[in-house]
């Protein structure tokens, strides 16, 4: 085979693997983890509250919520972090108490157990 006719058959598969690298869909982060964190579900209807990892030491508590890290006494979308605990994050939002659990996705119910919103 010529030189030319090698660098069309290399250009046309070269091509074809572009255009298949295209029809694939991206790659998981394999540093997240599986599922959605817990949740407690918004007046939209979609989840508000993300729970994704809590840090515990002996000088800090630390709970990651929405995608940010939070301690005690802070406030996520308007709702103070009351307690971290090793499963979950306990929130107060206009004196209402509300529990997401780490782990737990929303699923629309309305139970403090579920991680959603007491009434």
């Amino acid at each position: 085979m010529s030189n030319v006719a090698t660098l069309a058959v290399c250009l046309l598969l070269l091509a074809a693997a572009v255009a298949r690298a295209e029809d694939v869909p991206p790659l998981r982060d394999p540093m997240q983890p599986y599922g959605r964190g817990g949740a407690v579900v918004g007046a939209a209807g979609g989840p508000r509250f993300h729970l994704t990892a809590v840090l515990i030491s002996s000088a800090r508590r630390v709970a990651i919520v929405n995608g940010k890290p939070y301690q005690h006494g802070e406030t996520v979308d308007g709702a103070e972090i009351v307690r971290i605990e090793p499963n979950a994050v306990h929130l107060r939002e206009h004196g209402a108490d509300l529990v997401v659990l780490l782990g737990r996705p929303g699923t629309g119910r309305q139970s403090v157990s579920e991680g959603e919103t007491a009434q």
